[in-house]
């Protein structure tokens, strides 16, 4: 009982840890969260975090892992829920919708994307794995919705991607509505 007990802490100790971390690089960024700043906010010593985690680019990747396995699941619970008799281009409206505006391409998304192209080769590399991974269920996606059309499914997810993370930046701007049901349409309708 006693090694459950302190499995089930050490898990949940972790978990508060990303929590935090998470929240302070969502609202400071990557580089202005420091190890202390998330020591402090757990209410743990910055030597018990680095009993959790040895440096600050561990809690980074397993941030980054999370965020980035939501994202994934979003993309094929869509993929999973394309119904037969439901038109293009609401199917691809909704994924421009939910995606784009979803929490887990807020802020946090942005951040981490700043720091895996400007100085984290990691996490550079797990970002492109996973955009990889999500073109392709895009790609997948998009055969299963257009089906019958002669449209070149890999460059649609390419464009489909790249859209998805100029409204993600948009939205969070905070600029003008963007006319997802008119670009739905448009996509929708290419051969």
């Amino acid at each position: 009982m006693i090694i459950e007990d302190t499995k089930d802490q050490i898990i949940s100790t972790r978990q508060s840890i990303l929590d935090v971390a998470g929240k302070l690089i969502a609202q400071k960024g990557v580089k202005a969260t420091s190890l202390s700043d998330i020591a402090k906010e757990v209410g743990i010593s910055k030597g018990t975090l680095y009993y959790y985690y040895s440096n600050k680019n561990d809690i980074i990747y397993d941030i980054a892992d999370i965020h980035l396995t939501r994202i994934t699941k979003e993309l094929l619970a869509w993929i999973e829920s394309i119904e037969n008799n439901i038109s293009a281009e609401d199917v691809i409206r909704v994924v421009f919708e939910r995606i784009s505006t979803a929490e887990t391409r807020g802020k946090l998304h942005l951040y981490l994307i700043s720091d895996a192209v400007t100085s984290n080769g990691p996490l550079n590399k797990r970002f492109r794995e996973k955009y990889r991974e999500w073109r392709i269920a895009l790609e997948n996606g998009l055969r299963k919705v257009l089906k019958d059309r002669t449209a070149d499914y890999v460059v649609l997810s390419y464009i489909i991607l790249a859209a998805l993370d100029g409204f993600t930046i948009q939205w969070r701007l905070g600029e003008e509505d963007i006319p997802i049901e008119g670009i739905a349409n448009v996509i929708s309708k290419l051969e």
